[in-house]
């Protein structure tokens, strides 16, 4: 402890408060344990850890007498004091004593309360960077981590303000209200890229945590690109992408495939013709073109990832942030491997809201699913932890018949399982897969093929001359 130059004690190694915050914490505290209307409004305008001096113990003892619904005067807040062990830390009954004269009148509460709160900010904003220093001065230093740890001390001096009370109920209602009387032209969000997803779901919202599961080689990472493409490319969203199973040139691959309607073995294997060149071309400028980020960072943690969302940020809102696969993410150290997967999951919830962003989390499936006749995955079969379930706003299970016999009946289509769903109806969405292509495609309702009737057309547009022939799931299925 220090001691200020005006004789208060001081409770902040290296920091001293001037003469005219430690007026308002006195006016303040003086306030507080004499009037409970002033007590009321300066709880929403601080915390006792804003406060530099013992006063700041004073108000946290008024605070108590408060909630615990007991009449607040200044006989309850020293007996408050006594019980906590802290009333000869204040100075006894004569420092309250004293604070009553200079109590502040219920109109310059709030004028108090922002000198007390600013004082605080630069107290903990040099608090923040002076651990930042030290820690440059460490033998060891692990730069993305520590960073990110700096950075995070600095928003919470930010965020840790009690600030104004809320918006009321009254001003929400009549925003709701004009919204529904003058709907937005945009749908907050983003839509997904099947239609009968899209019309169940409208849109995937900022702050949401959509989950999609399955085993391996089922299409977890196609459903990612689809994804990305159709919020980057179709809706001029800005786009991230963290992945952790393939390399940044494997999503690009995938995406120019399904862009391009050229087969992404040809690509993979540089066997194209001059035609199927162009149209590469042509995909390849447009995804350039498109605000999308791919990281590939090999074992990304949530500290690498929240660092790169709020440099993204800083240039303008984000639209979705997709990450592939959450088990293979390097995980913050716990008791047990539930207890590492349960904190990823709780934070990829906070990132959610904290940048209003939709966030799209893979996850592997447990081995469940395969000892079952149908081999169709439940919400259960998430691996490693409830609390991915827990989390999430949205659960998408995905499953193939054909990835268990090429030969079956619904060959060619692929089951999106919408076993959670908070804000509406939950169901089972039918694609068709053009893995060949790197892409889930809408069924189209037309008239049914000879031959497969089991099977429909997938939707696509009139072929051009520099167009190659839709793509026929009765005639073919190549899995990926």
């Amino acid at each position: 402890m220090t001691e200020a130059s005006t004789g208060v004690e001081g409770f902040f190694e290296g920091w001293t408060a001037g003469p005219g915050v430690l007026a308002a914490e006195m006016a303040i505290a003086g306030a507080v344990i004499q009037s409970q209307a002033c007590l009321e409004e300066a709880v929403t305008l601080l915390r006792p850890d804003d406060f530099y001096s013992r006063a700041g113990l004073v108000f946290a003892a008024a605070k108590a007498v408060l909630d615990d619904g007991r009449k607040v005067e200044p006989t309850a807040v020293l007996i408050e004091l006594q019980d906590r062990g802290e009333l000869a830390r204040v100075g006894g009954g004569a420092y309250l004593h004293d604070l009553m004269p200079h109590a502040a009148l219920p109109d310059s509460i709030g004028w108090c309360a922002r000198e007390v709160r600013e004082d605080a900010d630069r107290r903990n904003t040099r608090a923040a960077l002076g651990w930042g220093t030290q820690q440059t001065e460490e033998d060891r230093w692990d730069g993305d981590a520590t960073l990110d740890l700096i950075r995070k001390r600095l928003d919470e001096v930010a965020a840790g303000r009690v600030g104004d009370l809320p918006p009321s109920v009254a001003d929400d209602m009549v925003s709701l209200l004009e919204d529904l009387e003058n709907p937005p032209e945009a749908v907050p969000g983003v839509v997904p890229p099947y239609l009968d997803l899209a019309a169940l779901l409208t849109a995937l919202r900022p702050g949401e945590v959509v989950v999609v599961g399955a085993r391996p080689a089922i299409g977890k990472s196609t459903v990612a690109t689809d994804l990305l493409r159709s919020a980057a490319l179709r809706q001029a969203k800005r786009s991230v992408m963290f992945t952790l199973e393939m390399s940044r040139r494997d999503v690009l691959t995938r995406m120019v495939s399904a862009e391009s309607q050229v087969p992404l073995k040809s690509i993979r294997d540089m066997q194209v013709s001059a035609n199927d060149l162009d149209r590469v071309a042509e995909a390849g400028s447009r995804i350039a073109a498109a605000p999308l980020v791919i990281d590939d960072t090999p074992g990304c943690s949530i500290e690498r990832i929240r660092t790169v969302l709020r440099t993204l940020s800083r240039s303008g809102p984000l639209g979705l942030v997709v990450v592939d696969y959450l088990q293979l993410m390097t995980p913050p150290k716990a008791e047990s491997r539930q207890q590492e997967v349960s904190g990823l999951s709780r934070e990829f919830k906070l990132l959610a809201k904290q940048f209003q962003v939709p966030l799209v989390l893979l996850s592997q499936l447990n081995r469940d699913p395969e000892k079952r006749s149908d081999r169709r995955p439940v919400i259960a079969d998430l691996r490693e932890s409830g609390a991915i379930e827990q989390d999430a706003d949205i659960v998408i299970l995905l499953h193939r018949d054909d990835a268990y016999d090429v030969e079956c009946p619904r060959a060619g289509t692929a089951d999106l399982i919408v076993a959670k769903n908070r804000n509406g109806p939950i169901t089972t969405i039918t694609v068709v897969n053009q893995l060949h292509y790197g892409k889930f495609a809408d069924f189209a309702k037309v008239e049914e093929p000879r031959g497969r009737p089991d099977l429909r057309a997938v939707r696509t547009d009139p072929p051009k001359s520099s167009q190659p022939a839709p793509y026929r799931p009765w005639e073919a299925n190549v899995g990926q």
